[in-house]
């Protein structure tokens, strides 16, 4: 299969974390009442912001899955599974690569709405296995798109706790009110969804 990090179009931009490999939670999620959101099931969303004079923004979240860092890196970084759990996009491949997979560069292509045509762009991913993903535009309709996945084990080694921070500028005209459907509403449907990805709810992404 073909090793990727998610980065689902309008939702798929990021800041980057600032963490080692492995590290603890950032602090936000080590909060003890983030934590007793996170252990209820919640997809927590932190922080969202929406530029007024333009179409771009950022988005904060996290999420716990019942499963070692291991098997979530496994969904997160094969396009496959991606295909299945991410709204909008619609093809991912791998264009390029380090002969020792500390990096590569993968294409997607999402359709945000009916009303707008398909967002082809290319992310450089550089991998830290199995805790951190830092991916960044180098080409395509995007302007601007980076981000980080970051996944911690919980102290009881039973699950970890999936951090995706993000941030993006697609650089064109796009209705505000799609900005935030997909900061507000599609990064937590990415969470939900690689969730059940992971634990095999109803079936979803079962066949890696």
């Amino acid at each position: 299969m073909d090793a990727i990090t998610l980065s689902p179009g309008l939702l798929a931009f990021a800041l980057l974390v600032t963490q080692t490999a492995g590290a603890a939670e950032s602090p936000w999620v080590a909060d003890p009442g983030i934590q007793q959101r996170l252990g209820a099931g919640e997809v927590v969303v932190a922080t969202s912001a929406i530029d007024p004079a333009h179409p771009r923004g950022r988005v904060r979240a996290a999420v716990r899955i019942n499963a070692p860092p291991e098997a979530v890196w496994s969904a997160v970084t094969d396009c496959r599974q991606a295909l299945s759990f991410v709204p909008g996009l619609r093809r991912c491949r791998r264009i390029d690569g380090a002969a020792d997979g500390s990096w590569q560069d993968v294409e997607h292509e999402v359709r945000y709405s009916w009303l707008l045509p398909s967002v082809r762009y290319v992310f450089r991913a550089r991998y830290a296995r199995p805790y951190r993903i830092d991916f960044a535009r180098i080409s395509g309709d995007l302007k601007e798109e980076e981000g980080t996945w970051l996944l911690t084990r919980t102290p009881d080694g039973g699950a970890t706790v999936v951090e995706y921070e993000v941030y993006i500028d697609p650089g064109f005209w796009i209705p505000q009110s799609l900005v935030a459907h997909s900061l507000r509403k599609d990064i937590p449907a990415v969470l939900t969804g690689l969730r059940a990805c992971v634990q095999h709810e109803a079936g979803q992404c079962a066949a890696h």
